[in-house]
């Protein structure tokens, strides 16, 4: 049977690499990599690949019986490694090399530790980082060479004085490792092939769940506010990877908390009106969120054409809560619905719907929030309107 080794090749060089490693390529037949990885290798028939399916078919067309297959940095970092180990499954007997990050070769050239950091990766995938860098105090990053707008991003959230590391070409000769403030590094030319590490010493003072209404681009448009949302966020209990709709958004404030518990998933906020949605993008970009997908539309017109939803939440159905829930059932039987009512007669709707679906209400609560403002030397109460939260799922 023919052998593949899937191997970690460390930031570059081939100083970085372990004996292991190297002893495997010594006695590899055939290597498959990236240009910038089999260039290394000019005695050794070699090919380039970098997708699981490219490599699968070199190796079946190929008659040799020992391959490597070139993995920059770690095999379990950000890696190919993981989709090309399902592919040559039940195959091809296969074994799995590790190889020093491109990350951690970088924490060490900084002196900084990595065991309590956060890690993302901008290097040709989508991902929320803003909230990553609020929420902790040191985040490292796969960059593909856009510095200057990752640092353009954290100024705008007020992070301008976060002292930043950018690590270039780590490994090789002319590796050059830079340090400031982010506000500095605005207008930074980096090399495709870029780490960079931020400390955020203030990320103890962001919270995720009740943000303040000030903290929201308003308008006319509906919010729900802060109380309500916080109760409204740790009822749904989003994982990091749900699929989650916000029917009704408004300003989007709870898209927002949903996205920010979400940061692998994607937000699905449905708005009937223009400047509700054009809201919900500025509040979405000002706290640095791209998983959050903006739906204009009536929810009935356009919530067929979503993708299976883990959790629901119904701010506002504009009289088309028979057809939500008919909807979101067929996609998902067990799906997590979580509605707000401010009338009597929604909060009955809700509950009539639940009940008529088999989902079982699990919780209903009402919340009368009232406010304490100041007027000349008195401190008077200003009530806001009593909201019912319904929440309901079909139990398994």
């Amino acid at each position: 049977m023919k052998r593949v080794i899937i191997a970690g090749m460390g930031p570059g060089s081939k100083s970085c690499i372990t004996e292991e490693v190297k002893a495997a390529i010594d006695n590899a037949e055939i290597i498959i990599g990236s240009k910038r990885l089999i260039e290394e290798y000019p005695d050794k028939k070699t090919f380039y690949a970098v997708t699981a399916d490219n490599i699968v078919s070199i190796i079946e067309q190929e008659e040799a019986q020992e391959y490597v297959v070139l993995m920059s940095g770690d095999t379990g970092f950000y890696s190919g490694t993981r989709k090309l180990a399902d592919a040559l499954e039940g195959k091809y007997e296969y074994r799995i090399l590790p190889g020093i990050s491109s990350v951690i070769y970088f924490a060490a050239r900084i002196g900084k530790p990595w065991e309590n950091a956060a890690f993302v990766s901008v290097h040709g995938k989508k991902q929320s980082y803003i909230p990553v860098v609020l929420q902790n105090e040191m985040t490292y990053f796969l960059t593909q060479g856009n510095v200057s707008q990752i640092c353009k991003q954290l100024q705008s959230v007020g992070l301008s004085k976060a002292h930043v590391w950018i690590g270039e070409n780590l490994s090789y000769e002319n590796e050059k490792i830079s340090s400031g403030e982010v506000s500095e590094f605005t207008e930074y030319e980096s090399a495709g092939l870029t780490v960079m590490a931020v400390y955020n010493d203030y990320s103890h003072t962001f919270t995720i769940t009740g943000i303040p209404d000030s903290y929201f681009i308003r308008s006319d448009v509906p919010m729900t506010k802060r109380e309500i949302r916080a109760s409204v966020i740790s009822r749904m209990a989003v994982r990091k990877n749900s699929c989650v709709y916000d029917i009704g958004a408004g300003t989007g404030s709870v898209s927002v908390e949903l996205a920010l518990h979400a940061p692998y998933g994607t937000v699905y906020a449905v708005e009937r009106t223009e400047e509700g949605c054009s809201l919900i993008a500025r509040n979405a970009e000002k706290f640095g969120l791209n998983n959050i997908e903006i739906i204009h539309g009536n929810a009935a017109d356009v919530i067929d054409n979503l993708p299976v939803p883990d959790e629901v939440f119904i701010g506002g159905s504009g009289g088309e809560s028979e057809y939500i829930f008919d909807s979101i059932l067929r996609k998902n039987p067990n799906v997590h619905v979580v509605a707000t009512a401010v009338t009597l007669e929604t909060l009955q709707d809700m509950i009539s719907l639940m009940e008529k679906n088999n989902m079982s209400v699990l919780d209903i609560v009402q919340i009368a929030v009232t406010q304490i403002k100041k007027t000349g030397r008195y401190h008077m109460m200003s009530a806001n309107n009593p909201v019912f939260i319904i929440e309901g799922r079909r139990m398994q």
